[in-house]
């Protein structure tokens, strides 16, 4: 600590400019006030860092037996902190460039002097100046002395309430570094409590390089931060215990991760990751709220928690630390969103990350198995989302399917693909709420007949993404409730049934198109029914049923929209109706008959009719002509 000794003060106005930045870092600028440690230890940090570098070119600044450490005490009493490092410490005229005026930093000047391989070993050598006003949040009033290493210049004090102006005179210090006296605020007083101090360290800045010593309840100064990051160590040297425990205690995860990712980038790009595939889902993992799981630290000092901007919203669960040695201490969210160097360290995340579901898809096919279980609807966003990496997401997607016997027998695309019948041009889907309602739709039909296997789509996702999708190794997606179906040689048997039975029901089908014309586009045969009388289908570019029942449920408006009536000509319900219009196309019963294929079309596949008491009133009528016969 210096010597409290000092020459007449000189006052010294901020600038303009500098007293809005000033009054912006006080009141606009951080969220939460405790950060003002974070700043204070992460310059503190730099300064020793600074020192440490200096010293390879000259020696003498640093001797041998001497510890490079962040000391901080507290006096409840007095309600002060005191923060010190023997550091780099300041000359006054770095402290007037640096600390009198705010916009300008002096590790910024400090990186300028040097060029080469200088910068690159300089890594973690960070801005001085801006971050350091953050402590005014919190305090009343600030006294900084400061001694520059290897220079004769004797020492100064800074003081400042953080208003209009500072005070500068010479002091005695026996050391190089600086000391910060924090004069807390009557109503900051809890960050004088020697607790509040190690939460606050152990939250921002555990990983500092550098040990931080806080004395204990018995003036014993004791480390109270671990001085090398588990991201910054060898992953051979790590055992998975310690994976585990960092990712329970550190991460916040529960039990243990389902797979976990340690790297680290050396080069023009600097970064260290160490990120982990949760085995469960977290609560909040669907709701408009949600947060990403993936914390920033820059040049092992903590930036924030739920860092959006690392990685693409389809790979939120990911928990973990990404620590860049090339971002700016003082980044915020909004300049993160146009950062080249996060855009790079994003870009190189994604395909790792990717590549590890690879790796678990391939290897080991039950623990992916789970991994999609738990996450794949979110991961399927990245298909409409992550046009980059969508043959790599194709891949990796999986669904149900008819030839699987449950929802957890999965396929992937590659899978559908290399099982598809001989003569299969096309790879078939249907939309559905459940596995329970797709499986027994009867647009299903004609395909469980041929065993061509369908994809079961019951994520609410699936809806959304399979335009996206389009088409996977030259086979195109088809849904089974659009369009008029081609299944090629596979359904040609079906085709000249069809083409036959055209003429023989085309009178049938105006009549019915003419009843049902307020609900019906068209009335047609099909090849795509083999027990059902009856389904709707809509045209090949109009929005499937599916959807539009869920554009409804969000309170969309959805112009209504009229599907076309395909009828069976095979099943006996088309065949006694053939037959009373040809003795009387007038028949007032093909009335009500027209009307219940419509309606069970709907509820076969999940739909409400129209009218419910007027399909009650139709089928009533019905089993009363029946039971009377």
């Amino acid at each position: 600590m210096a010597n409290t000794k000092s020459t007449e003060s000189q006052h010294h106005q901020f600038q303009t400019e500098a007293k809005q930045l000033l009054h912006l870092m006080i009141h606009s600028l951080y969220t939460h006030k405790e950060v003002f440690l974070r700043e204070l230890v992460s310059n503190a940090s730099d300064a020793l860092d600074k020192l440490r570098f200096e010293s390879l070119t000259n020696p003498s600044l640093i001797d041998d037996k001497t510890e490079l450490a962040i000391k901080i005490k507290v006096d409840k009493t007095a309600k002060t902190i005191t923060i010190s490092d023997n550091g780099i410490g300041m000359s006054r005229k770095d402290v007037m460039d640096n600390i009198g005026t705010i916009a300008r930093s002096g590790s910024k000047a400090f990186l300028e002097k040097m060029t080469g391989d200088q910068k690159a070993d300089s890594n973690l050598i960070g801005q001085f100046g801006v971050g350091f006003y953050s402590v005014f949040m919190v305090a009343s009033s600030v006294k900084l002395y400061t001694k520059l290493a290897g220079s004769d210049e004797p020492a100064v004090v800074w003081e400042s309430s953080g208003e209009s102006e500072y005070t500068l005179s010479e002091t005695e210090k026996e050391t190089h570094g600086t000391d910060i006296v924090i004069y807390l605020k009557d109503e900051e007083g809890q960050y004088a409590e020697e607790h509040q101090i190690r939460s606050l360290i152990k939250k921002y800045s555990d990983f500092i390089a550098f040990a931080i010593y806080l004395p204990d309840e018995k003036g014993k100064e004791q480390i109270i931060n671990q001085t090398k990051p588990l991201w910054l160590r060898s992953a051979s040297a790590i055992t998975t215990e310690q994976y585990e425990e960092f990712y329970q205690q550190v991460i916040g995860g529960i039990g243990s991760p389902l797979s976990t990712l340690h790297n680290r980038a050396e080069g023009i790009l600097e970064y260290s990751s160490l990120l982990f595939i949760p085995s469960k889902s977290p609560f909040d993992l669907f709701s408009m709220d949600r947060k990403h799981g993936v914390k920033l630290y820059v040049k092992r000092v903590f930036i924030m928690d739920d860092c959006k901007e690392i990685l693409p919203e389809y790979l939120r669960f990911v928990r973990g630390v990404v620590d860049s040695e090339d971002l700016p201490l003082n980044v915020s969210r909004e300049t993160l969103q146009h950062n080249a160097v996060m855009g790079k360290i994003s870009k190189t995340l994604v395909g790792k990350i990717l590549g590890k579901l690879q790796e678990l898809a391939e290897k080991e096919p039950q623990t992916y198995k789970s991994f999609w279980q738990e996450f794949g609807p979110v991961f399927k966003e990245g298909l409409h989302s992550d046009f980059e990496n969508r043959e790599k997401l194709l891949e990796l997607v999986r669904f149900q399917s008819s030839m699987g016997q449950s929802k957890d027998d999965l396929v992937s695309l590659k899978q559908y693909v290399e099982r598809m019948r001989p003569d299969q041009k096309d790879i078939y889907y249907i939309t559905g709420d459940s596995r329970e309602i797709v499986e027994k739709s009867p647009h299903l039909e004609v395909f469980k007949s041929k065993s061509i296997e369908v994809l079961y789509l019951v994520d609410p996702i699936d809806e959304w993404i399979i335009n996206d999708i389009y088409n996977f190794q030259e086979k195109k997606l088809k849904s089974v409730t659009q369009g008029d179906l081609d299944l090629g040689e596979l359904g040609k048997e079906e085709e000249e049934s069809r083409k036959k039975s055209d003429t023989k029901y085309k009178k049938l089908s105006e009549r019915i198109k003419n009843i049902l014309a307020d609900s019906v586009k068209e009335v047609r045969t099909t090849t795509r029914l083999k027990d059902s009388p009856a389904c709707l289908v809509a045209d090949a570019n109009a929005m499937g049923a599916h959807m539009e029942k869920m554009m409804k449920a969000m309170g969309q408006d959805v112009p209504a929209q009229k599907r076309i009536l395909e009828i069976n000509t095979q099943h006996p319900i088309l065949q006694n109706m053939n037959e009373r219009y040809q003795k009387d196309p007038k028949d007032p019963e093909l009335e009500q008959w027209s009307s219940l294929l419509f309606e069970g079309a709907l509820i076969a596949e999940g739909q409400m009719v129209p009218d419910p008491m007027a399909y009650s009133k139709r089928v009533n009528d019905l089993l009363v002509k029946v039971s009377s016969i």
